[in-house]
């Protein structure tokens, strides 16, 4: 038939009504063949979920070389097709499976990365196979796009799984009020033991008087290996999960912003784990607070007394508190999914949830407090820069989660958007002049007299822009300083002339400033005649403040 006899613009009315309803009706099959059911989970797959986890342990982690990447290639195909949840496409499987194996023998005879790279491709293909899709770049993108939803389905999954079983034994009432009772503990555990190991002395009070407790999880923990090493096997149950049971979508369903305009508050989608949820809010808001008055009493209002140990709380103890924000963002996310915004009850959940997000801001505020507080101890370096940027993309997490919230946004909507903070932080810290700011700092506080910061300087590598920023140093009263800054200017003044000068593309041009610079009169009458080793006294001087 002619194209313009088909095209339902010059067609009738009733012509044209009936064209798009059957390719509406012929989309809508597509997709539910593009979608099947969610399958329930059988004990094989979560013993190939722990088979993966155990191989990943013995040839990555434990690893040493492509042998064991070779084992890890020859055995996952098999532990994959004991586990999928679909099995469809088998000639697609058995080439990928073929493939496979054919890069495990390259690496088990002379491997090369390459092979390896190729063989996880693969495995990716097998899992795109398995579940009915291709085996080509665009299907592997879509699995890689595709992974944390897919995660989150799995586990959702075998959530429905757990569910469905117990319920058969003691009904879902009785689970409902069992997490009610359970998760609250477990979550105040958790940010207990953050907040505490945040806290060095009173991380070494509770130490002294669990002895008992401590000789035992030394036991565990000299068998587990590192929190590393856990890390790293909840990444291979993740990858894993994803294998098992791929949900292939597009890029615009990954990251569709819609509200959840659709979903319709009616009394009947009420939430199982509702009560869990506002108990375990509501013990954290009560944990939170106290902790807070703590924070504040101990750091704010506090005179350091010598000796006090600033690495333990303003480095270390920073990272705990900001790693308590992460997973505060995170619970906040989990807690207000789709089947929670659809509870009648959630208005009441979302009150308490944003007095616990307000909390959490006054946190995010604590760990810049202590930052600073390291900062003003012994100056500015690089990862402090770097950590002032990372809690300030958490609490953008905070902020967006509490937005999420009010706003119904969906997840890809919250990924979508952190995502964006993280590289908007990334982008500042790769193209502003960090080591101009970061040695401006240290020089004005060793110029006035506070000598800590030296330690900085002498210690920790820098950019020729942070060179230009020494320049003024050579003007500082204390001797040692002085001598040891003009003679790492003259070193690295040294190092750029010897570079042999390619052509015009490998011009720097702050390399030509301080060049230029250096060899001004004033700089250059400086440079008299010093004992040999001033950069080295000039180090071990300013180690005192390390």
């Amino acid at each position: 038939m002619p194209s313009f006899l088909t095209d339902s613009r010059v067609l009738p009315n009733s012509i044209a009504a009936e064209q798009l309803a059957a390719e509406r009706q012929a989309t809508e099959r597509l997709a539910q063949e593009q979608s099947p059911a969610r399958l329930g989970v059988a004990w094989r797959e979560l013993l190939a979920v722990l088979l993966l986890v155990v191989l990943g342990d013995l040839t990555l982690y434990r690893g040493h070389g492509f042998g064991g990447y070779a084992l890890l290639l020859a055995a996952a195909p098999l532990a994959l097709l004991l586990g999928a949840a679909r099995h469809q496409r088998p000639w697609q499987v058995l080439a990928a499976t073929v493939m496979i194996w054919g890069a495990a023998l390259r690496l088990a005879w002379c491997g090369n990365w390459l092979a390896f790279a190729l063989g996880g491709v693969l495995l990716i293909c097998l899992s795109t196979s398995l579940a009915g899709a291709g085996m080509y770049l665009g299907d592997v993108l879509r699995w890689l796009a595709s992974f944390i939803p897919s995660l989150f389905r799995g586990l959702a999954d075998y959530e429905a799984t757990f569910r469905q079983r117990v319920s058969l034994r003691w009904g879902l009432p009785a689970q409902a009020i069992l997490w009610a009772y359970l998760l609250p503990p477990i979550c105040a555990v958790i940010f207990l033991g953050l907040f505490i190991q945040a806290n060095p002395d009173v991380s070494l009070w509770v130490q002294q008087r669990l002895l008992s407790f401590q000789e035992l999880w030394s036991q565990v923990w000299s068998i587990i290996g590192s929190p590393y090493r856990m890390g790293f096997w909840l990444i291979c149950g993740s990858v894993a999960i994803g294998l098992m049971r791929p949900h292939l979508m597009t890029l615009y369903e990954v990251f569709q912003t819609e509200p959840l305009e659709d979903l319709k508050v009616d009394n009947t989608s009420r939430t199982d784990l509702y009560p869990a949820y506002r108990n375990t809010i509501l013990v954290l808001i009560v944990l939170f607070a106290m902790y807070l008055v703590f924070e504040f009493v101990t750091m704010w209002t506090r005179t350091f007394p010598p000796g006090f140990h600033y690495s333990g709380y303003a480095h270390e103890g920073a990272a705990w508190l900001t790693v308590a924000l992460a997973l505060a963002t995170i619970m906040l996310s989990i807690i207000f999914n789709a089947s929670m915004m659809t509870d009648p009850r959630m208005p009441a959940l979302r009150n308490l949830a944003m007095i616990w997000a307000a909390e959490n801001i006054l946190l995010a505020l604590a760990v810049y407090n202590r930052l600073l507080i390291y900062v003003g101890f012994n100056g500015m370096t690089r990862m402090r820069v770097v950590g002032i940027l990372g809690v300030t993309s958490v609490l953008a997490g905070v902020v967006l989660v509490m937005i999420k919230i009010s706003r119904g946004h969906s997840f890809g909507w919250l990924l979508k958007n952190q995502i964006f903070v993280v590289a908007v932080a990334a982008y500042l810290y790769a193209v502003l002049p960090v080591d101009g700011w970061v040695m401006t700092y240290n020089v004005r506080q060793v110029l006035v007299g506070n000598l800590p910061p030296s330690v900085q300087i002498a210690h920790h590598p820098t950019t020729t822009e942070g060179w230009l920023a020494l320049l003024p140093l050579q003007q500082a009263e204390n001797q040692v300083i002085r001598e040891g800054v003009v003679e790492m200017l003259t070193n690295h003044e040294r190092r750029l002339k010897d570079v042999t000068p390619i052509d015009w593309t490998a011009r720097q041009l702050a390399d030509e400033q301080f060049l230029r610079a250096v060899a001004l009169p004033e700089n250059d009458s400086l440079r008299k005649p010093i004992k040999p080793g001033a950069e080295d006294r000039f180090r071990s001087f300013s180690f005192q403040w390390y």
